[in-house]
Formats: structure tokens, C-alpha cells, sequence
């Protein structure tokens, strides 16, 4: 769900859809990227510096998710 409205460019509801998650649920890194992914298909440099930055502080080991999150940084800030 929170992939079908990153894609739809609804980030507030996917946002709050992550945070209604995480109250019961441990935090997921899959979701986080859906989100990383939305933005930079919208090219929302401020939003997906928010996200990845959350990322960082929740999944401070999870090397190859967070390298494909700067991948995906670094395409927002070429376009």
C-alpha cells in the first residue's frame, strides 16, 4: 500500500500509513524505499533527504539498502 501511493505521489498518507505501521510493527526498511522511490520519481529533493536521513537513524546496518538509498539520492539531485 505504502509502494501504490508513494507511486501516486501521495506522500503524507504514506508517511502516516508508515507511522500507523510502526505502532504496532518494528520498523520496516521496505517501506522507507517505496518512499525514497516515489520521491525521486517526483524529484522531491526535501522530502527524500527527510526519508533517507530516517533511514539512516533506523537502520543504521543495513549497508546495502542504505547505498541504494543514496543511489537513488544521487539521481534526484543529477535530474
Amino acid at each position: 500500500m505504502v509502494d501504490c501511493l508513494s507511486r501516486l505521489f501521495m506522500f503524507d498518507e504514506a508517511q502516516k500509513l508508515i507511522e500507523d505501521y510502526e505502532k504496532t510493527n518494528t520498523p520496516s526498511i521496505v517501506m522507507y524505499m517505496s518512499v525514497l522511490s516515489g520521491t525521486r520519481n517526483n524529484r522531491n529533493s526535501d522530502l527524500s533527504e527527510k526519508i533517507y536521513q530516517r533511514m539512516k537513524t533506523l537502520f543504521p546496518n543495513a549497508k546495502e539498502s542504505l547505498a541504494a538509498g543514496v543511489v537513488l539520492l544521487s539521481n534526484i539531485y543529477s535530474s
